[in-house]
């Protein structure tokens, strides 16, 4: 599994400059939490859990396998949102997300 360390400290300054570490250090622990699911989910399915906006605990399958979408839309020039991660919900066939820091 080959990691994008460009997006991995994207994510891991997004995390920090948004306050939802306490420093880089466990910013860049959520951010390599996050970059390793991501990863798995372009190469299949993947089951992992995540704390929703609204305080609760949603487990989830996900994938980036084979979709269209992701083809086409393969630009990170948005670092606003670098932490947000987008995937499609196999339970319950539509497009999520997740912030990265709320990886569980």
């Amino acid at each position: 599994m080959k990691v994008n360390k460009s997006k991995l400290f994207k994510i891991a300054h997004a995390i920090l400059k948004k306050g939802e570490a306490e420093n880089f250090s466990k910013a860049l622990k959520s951010a390599w939490k996050a970059i390793k699911v991501y990863s798995l989910m372009l190469v299949g399915n993947v089951e992992f859990t995540f704390k929703k906006v609204n305080g609760e605990i949603r487990h989830a399958i996900g994938t980036l396998f084979n979709l269209s979408y992701i083809k086409n839309n393969t630009g990170d020039g948005d670092t606003k949102h670098a932490d947000v991660i987008c995937f499609w919900d196999c339970e319950k066939e539509a497009f999520r997300s997740f912030k990265a820091a709320t990886l569980i």
